[in-house]
Formats: structure tokens, sequence, C-alpha cells
């Protein structure tokens, strides 16, 4: 039960029977803590302040799943669709935007599927001329303030295949995409290391997809 602002992640974690330290929840010491009562839905405000200078928050409340869909339903809910993509010899599609690696995403159109706008948004952004899905993998939420007002984006995940060995790839510049490319192995994850959470967590969904 994760969400997302820039670069700090938000773990709603339920509240134990005694205590809510980082001790008594097993967490690292990296962690910062917000304890609710039962009644307290927090601002995006609120959780921005409570994990300060930090990347991790675990925001300790009875009912966390419920809480969490709460803080979401204060803002506006922006949908959108994106892919793990592969090739044939299993090279990850990596992209630049805006300086930072990313993958390919982008809303999802009045009457579209998430399916329909994933396969979309990466031909688009990244010039492909074929892909298929091959599996859901998962949902993540991060949210952002755009032009005054808070949004959470909840983007559906899936992944991929783009068929042969290097199919031809360029960005979509007009996205602020500078660069499209191939990667496995140590350079793949190197690019992982250096993105967003949100594409940390995801590359750990896909992993476990992967090991099933």
């Amino acid at each position: 039960m994760r969400i997302f602002f820039e670069n700090k992640f938000f773990e709603f974690v339920e509240k134990p029977l005694t205590g809510a330290s980082g001790a008594d929840l097993g967490l690292g010491p990296k962690w910062a803590v917000l304890e609710l009562d039962d009644q307290t839905v927090p601002s995006p405000e609120a959780l921005l302040d409570a994990v300060g200078c930090g990347d991790r928050l675990a925001v300790v409340c009875r009912g966390a799943a419920d809480r969490l869909e709460q803080f979401c339903n204060q803002m506006v809910v922006v949908r959108a669709a994106g892919g793990v993509v592969e090739n044939t010899p299993g090279d990850i599609l990596i992209m630049t935007r805006k300086g930072r690696y990313d993958l390919p995403k982008g809303h999802i159109d009045p009457g579209e599927t998430a399916e329909q706008a994933a396969i979309r948004e990466v031909k688009e952004e990244t010039g492909l001329a074929e892909v298929e899905i091959v599996a859901p993998l998962c949902t993540t939420r991060h949210f952002h303030n755009a032009y005054g007002r808070w949004e959470v984006k909840q983007t559906e995940w899936f992944v991929m295949l783009a068929p042969g060995e290097a199919p031809e790839i360029f960005p979509q510049e007009d996205e602020q995409i500078t660069a499209v490319e191939w990667l496995r192995g140590r350079r793949l994850w190197k690019a992982v290391d250096s993105s967003y959470s949100t594409i940390k967590t995801l590359f750990e969904h896909y992993l476990d997809w992967k090991i099933r």
C-alpha cells in the first residue's frame, strides 16, 4: 500500500497492537514514522512535512488500505497506463525523459482501455512499430501538484513484447524524451537504480513476475 511523490514514497502500514516506532514495525533507520489516530486523513502537505528531507515514510494507522484510499480521494485522480517492454533477446527498453531514466506511459484517453492506452503510449513515445501485451504487472500511484491543485496519477503497468532482435526505436522529443535504448545486465540495473522510486518499485514487481 504505497504511494509516491517525486523520489519519495509513503507506505500506509496497519497499526500494531502496541507501539508504532520504526523498531516495532521492523523498519530500518532510514524510515520516518507518522502515526495517525482513528479519524485523521492526512493531507499531501502533511505527508511531505512528516517525511522532511528523507525519502520514505511509514504512515501507521488502523485500516491502512482504506486510509490510503481516503487520502487519494482528496485529490483529482488521473488514470494512466504504460509498459515494461522487452525485445526477443530479453533487453528492456529504457528512455530518458527530462534528464531522468523512465519508462513509457501516458494518460488513458476517453473510451480507451488501459491495455489500448499502454500500447498507444509505448508506440508514440518510443517509435516502436509493433508491440503486444504479455501480462498485467501492477498499479502504481503518485501524487503531485499540477497548476495549483493536487492530483494522484494511477498508472496500470503491463509487461510488453516488441518482437525482434533490436527493433528500431526513436524518442518522442516533443514529450521531452531525449533518448530511448535497449539495456540489459549492469547497464539496465544502474539505470533503474538512478531512476524514480516508482520505477524501482515497478522493477521489483517485474522481477517477481519473471521468477513466477
